[in-house]
């Protein structure tokens, strides 16, 4: 667990030093150009396509059948199959809880306020919509999705990781985010999903004595 412990505070400290550069310098310039040069293009629809896959409504009725569909059929998880939907389950719910809260807090001005009445910063302590930008809660939801299934199926990473990123860079693309909000909803979205299967699968390894098993490198050592 210490060395998930030490890896999460390492890039907790990169992904911030990122994304106030991002913030300060290339956020406001990047989401004007992508506006300017790809709105009502061929490049914004097939984004919103992407998009669409983490629409927060899906994914909400997603969880809540994956819930039910656990506590019907298998409640105390014995089965392999619903554990691995119950980690992934609980990885988008962790990620969902700590994104929200962080939207909250920071109450960051989406791009569109920026457009319509050049507003950019952070408000602080609003649930208004269009100050919840940061993080990307598309890119938190997928990337806690994606990253948990290919924990479980290591040879499909690839596959599930781009997918992820091109979801990520959509939020961009259609301008509902900035790309500093995608990075801070990657690492939310990727380390909740590492926490999560730590303590499913090797919660009890620390408290035995056992090999303690490092998640962010998908081994023991």
């Amino acid at each position: 667990m210490e060395h998930l412990r030490r890896k999460t505070l390492l890039f907790a400290g990169i992904t911030a030093a990122v994304y106030i550069v991002l913030f300060l310098f290339i956020d406001a310039p990047t989401d004007l150009w992508v506006r300017e040069n790809c709105g009502g293009t061929f490049i914004e629809e097939l984004a919103a396509m992407f998009s669409y896959m983490g629409d927060g409504s899906l994914i909400r009725l997603g969880l809540a059948l994956g819930f039910l569909l656990i506590l019907a059929v298998d409640p105390l998880t014995k089965h392999k199959w619903t554990r691995s939907l119950l980690f992934i389950c609980v990885s988008c719910a962790v990620a969902l809880v700590v994104g929200e809260g962080f939207k909250f807090l920071l109450a960051r001005h989406r791009p569109v306020l920026l457009f319509e009445n050049g507003n950019y910063g952070l408000s602080f302590f609003s649930s208004d919509w269009a100050s919840n930008s940061s993080p990307s809660g598309h890119t938190l939801r997928v990337f806690a999705i994606l990253t948990a299934t290919s924990m479980l199926f290591r040879k499909l990473t690839p596959v599930f990781l781009s997918l992820a990123v091109l979801i990520g860079l959509s939020r961009i693309i259609v301008t509902d985010h900035y790309p500093s909000d995608v990075v801070f909803g990657v690492y939310i979205g990727v380390f909740a999903a590492l926490w999560v299967y730590r303590y499913m699968y090797y919660g009890s390894s620390s408290s035995s004595g056992s090999t303690e098993y490092d998640a962010t490198a998908g081994g023991t050592q």
